[in-house]
């Protein structure tokens, strides 16, 4: 066999190799772990959130647009940044949610939910926004909020990893099964007493009644995905491994 039909030969090998490779990566899930994926169907999970790529972070929520959060170059427990809450005073209120995809208030409690922050006079909330309740008006609507301070978690200007805040207490913004409005309760009593409620959105704040005060949030778990928060998209891969120069090494 001449060289030049051999070096055809071996090309044909290595792009059909490529072809049958390519698909399985293509429908690679978005946690990473190729065939499972533990959050639930119409829940998606946005791993990484940036200025510039915020992955469904955001505020949907016409009467609250002007509490925007913003990104920030500052750490709370890794290096590439974080989300920043900052409120000028009293009345100023910051927050960012994410779809929850309408998850069952019961499968979002039954996995962790916490957050990562660093905080100097203050500290942020978190926040899930509910339907279905018993609440008989607006859908059942109201939100559930967890606040460091009626967990026992200190304020400082050290990070801080709230972890499975599922198990801590909660208040709602109104009164519904379980849970008298503004008085902290369990999660799992407002679980038993509302099994038709659904989670819409879930996200972080810092709300009135805050001094002036910046807050940087990080790695916030819900539904079995972590998003980490950083100021900047990460760089681009390069890779030395192409079929190109594969071809081009063919001698």
């Amino acid at each position: 066999m001449s060289t030049t039909a051999r070096r055809a030969g071996i090309v044909a090998a290595l792009v059909s190799s490529a072809a049958l490779i390519t698909p399985a990566f293509a429908g690679a899930l978005p946690t990473g772990s190729l065939g499972s994926d533990d959050t639930a169907p119409g829940f998606t999970c946005s791993e990484m959130s940036t200025e510039t790529t915020t992955n469904g972070w955001s505020i949907p929520f016409a009467d609250e647009k002007d509490q925007t959060a913003s990104y920030s170059a500052e750490n709370v427990l890794d290096t590439d940044g974080s989300l920043e809450l900052a409120v000028d005073g009293v009345t100023d209120r910051s927050v960012s949610y994410h779809s929850a995809g309408s998850i069952t208030l019961a499968d979002a409690a039954a996995k962790e939910i916490g957050f990562s922050e660093r905080a100097v006079s203050t500290s942020a909330a978190f926040q899930l926004r509910l339907t279905g309740t018993t609440n008989p008006a607006d859908n059942g609507f109201t939100t559930l909020v967890w606040v460091p301070s009626q967990n026992g978690a200190p304020v400082t200007d050290d990070a801080v990893e709230h972890e499975n805040i599922q198990d801590g207490l909660w208040w709602s913004t109104r009164t519904i099964g379980g849970a008298v409005k503004g008085v902290p309760t369990s999660l799992d009593a407002i679980v038993e007493a509302n099994p038709d409620a659904t989670v819409e959105h879930y996200g972080v704040s810092v709300g009135t009644g805050s001094s002036a005060s910046n807050v940087f949030v990080d790695a916030v778990k819900f539904n079995g995905c972590t998003t980490n928060f950083a100021k900047k998209d990460a760089e681009p891969e390069t890779g030395t491994g192409s079929l190109g120069n594969l071809f081009g090494s063919l001698s």
